[in-house]
């Protein structure tokens, strides 16, 4: 065995002034050191060959099986294409799922190519990439495998579609697993920041990113999409147009009503009717809300009225049995839209013909196209005065008309499917549109996207949710705006009740000094004289079961009201008059249920259907915030 030969002085040191001793040990650990490190990394290269080469022989099974079946449905995109590839689209699931695993011990390594160029960051959400891609072929996968058993032989187009939908109808437990996965890879489309990767990826990311949430609870309610669109029968749709340049409970006056009746996935019955033309005086009829009967003079309680209550599945019952004793038909399901849907819909569409009309119709100005065929339904150029019956009847032909070209436009398929999908989501979360159906899993599921038109108030939490009713026979909420400024303290200390207040600014922007109020149903020349009158408002403040109204400020003292509300809420309500050109407010003062505790305050703010975007300041002790409120519903949290 060689040995270091050592130099050592009288003093027992070795010239360099070392202890021998410990140089002599030194020389065996260095060479194990340099061994052990050498043995290190010779190991970690042979490992990461064999990763990287297991990663890619696990790409490639991902890619040639994933090619195999995007060259299928380059030939065929018919879904009848998937169950004839039944092979590949399994296999390529369980690729892309491999592939997932494999490259999951990397994710550390990948985030920190983040920010290193376009392509670096693209690369570094690599795993979620995999992830969207395994859960949402394995959805796929396992999807027509449910389906196939219950597949004809060579059946195409409707009649595979058909087949499909009936296979899944009703099978909820079957789809639970399919919803789960489906969610995690909507949490894996979500967490990408698409402003960051290459271009070529953004844009179809930016465009699909908005639905991730909507994935799996999409998939729950699957099954009981067979019945919406009239697979086991035909589901008919009562469409209520709501103006809301007249506001409602649930968003606007109700002036058209449509008739839509869905079978085996088409339509088979299209029909809209002025509001009026429902009514049926020959049935009984449930008297009116005393709000109505006080100020409209309303005894009775027809459709046009009939969504009072701003919680629509409460509207919706009474609607449904308002119109079924008045025509003695059923509906399935009631679908609100207001003029901020059709401008957003029509918009998506793209240029919509219409029959008659010189231009085409766009979201621009398919506002003031419904403004002019009010005014001038007869295309001669006379005015209301000049003939009213005549008028009267035919001043909503252009409902069915503009329906049918729509509706004819979506049948042509020229028109971007993700414009429409996204034009739909944003007027159902700013409840411009607003669905209600008989059937309880699917209700339930609209309830908790907040989709149904329903009130909302938490247990947990302080609540506040402003209802205006027009009562004035105009159309004044197409210019008026409003605010609302809410306070609350805790007077008596932290443990002890809340005492709120909130106040309402309503601004009538059209200054006319001389106009009298006066409060008769009439028409004008043109609409938008309608709205350079008076405002005539029953205005309902909804707030958490058990508050104490202590006083309103604001409206006429025999108008003032505190009752219990809808949905385990408590309202209060009065009623006031302001003339155009003024400013005026409503204030709120109460005490909150000791519940609701300064520690771990939280409120909560719904903003009312058929409304613009709602400013907000809140003051919360001595911390005061602001916000435009543009949504469904606000939620804000003391921190």
């Amino acid at each position: 065995m060689s040995t270091d030969t050592i130099s050592v002085n009288a003093s027992g040191m070795n010239p360099s002034g070392m202890n021998p001793s410990l140089t002599q040990t030194k020389s065996p650990w260095r060479r194990f050191v340099g061994w052990t490190i050498a043995g290190i990394l010779v190991l970690s290269l042979v490992l990461v060959l064999f990763k990287g080469g297991q990663i890619a022989l696990d790409g490639w099974r991902a890619y040639h099986n994933g090619i195999a079946l995007v060259e299928a449905l380059r030939e065929d995109r018919s879904p009848a294409t998937l169950l004839a590839h039944q092979a590949e689209l399994s296999a390529t699931a369980a690729a892309l799922a491999t592939l997932e695993d494999d490259v999951a011990p990397l994710a550390p390594f990948l985030r920190r190519l983040d920010g290193l160029t376009v392509y670096g960051s693209t690369l570094a959400y690599t795993p979620e990439f995999l992830t969207i891609a395994a859960e949402l072929s394995q959805v796929a996968a396992e999807g027509v495998a449910l389906v196939a058993p219950a597949i004809p032989a060579n059946a195409e187009g409707d009649a595979f579609v058909q087949a499909a939908l009936a296979a899944i109808s009703g099978q909820y437990d079957a789809f639970v697993p399919l919803a789960d996965r489906a969610a995690v890879a909507g949490n894996a489309l979500a967490s990408i920041d698409a402003s960051t990767l290459h271009p070529a990826l953004a844009g179809p990311l930016a465009e699909i990113q908005p639905f991730a949430e909507y994935l799996g609870p999409a998939l729950q309610i699957a099954p009981g999409l067979p019945d919406l669109l009239g697979m086991n029968g035909p589901y008919t749709y009562l469409v209520l147009l709501q103006n809301n340049h007249e506001l409602r409970g649930t968003g606007g006056f109700i002036t058209g009503v449509g008739r839509v009746t869905v079978e085996r996935g088409r339509v088979t019955e299209l029909h809209f009717s002025d509001s009026y033309a429902v009514d049926n005086h020959t049935v009984d009829h449930p008297p009116a809300p005393a709000v109505l009967q006080k100020y409209m003079q309303a005894d009775l309680l027809f459709l046009r009225d009939a969504n009072w209550s701003p919680d629509l599945p409460i509207s919706a019952r009474i609607i449904d049995t308002l119109y079924t004793r008045d025509t003695g038909q059923k509906v399935d399901g009631i679908v609100t839209m207001d003029l901020a849907a059709v401008e957003l819909i029509v918009g998506a569409v793209g240029p919509v013909t219409v029959p008659g009309l010189d231009e085409p119709v766009t979201g621009q100005n398919v506002v003031d196209l419904i403004k002019q065929l009010w005014a001038n339904p007869l295309g001669d150029g006379a005015t209301v005065t000049d003939n009213r019956g005549e008028w009267f009847q035919q001043r909503k032909d252009f409902l069915p008309t503009i329906a049918g070209a729509i509706l004819e436009k979506l049948k042509s398929g020229r028109f971007n499917p993700f414009a429409v999908a996204g034009a739909g989501r944003q007027a159902l979360n700013q409840r411009a549109i607003q669905v209600w159906v008989q059937d309880a899993r699917v209700r339930e599921q609209l309830h908790r996207w907040g989709w149904d038109g329903g009130l909302l108030p938490p247990q947990d939490a302080d609540f506040l949710a402003l209802v205006d009713s027009n009562l004035g026979f105009n159309k004044v909420d197409s210019v008026l705006e409003r605010s609302l400024d809410y306070q609350v303290s805790w007077p008596d200390g932290p443990q002890s009740p809340g005492v709120a207040r909130a106040t309402v600014t309503y601004r009538h922007p059209i200054d006319l000094p001389a106009h009298e109020c006066l409060l008769t149903p009439r028409y004008g020349d043109r609409y938008d004289e309608m709205a350079e009158r008076c405002y005539y408002d029953y205005v309902r403040l909804y707030v958490p079961s058990g508050s104490e109204l202590l006083g309103i400020d604001g409206v006429k003292a025999d108008s003032v009201s505190s009752k219990r509300g809808e949905v385990g809420t408590q309202v209060f309500g009065g009623y006031f008059v302001m003339k155009p050109g003024t400013t005026h407010q409503v204030t709120f003062l109460y005490r909150l249920p000791v519940r609701i505790q300064r520690q771990g305050y939280r409120l909560v703010i719904q903003r009312q259907s058929g409304t613009p975007p709602l400013p907000l300041r809140w003051q919360i002790g001595n911390r005061a915030f602001t916000y435009i409120h543009s949504l469904n519903t606000f939620v804000w949290t003391d921190k």
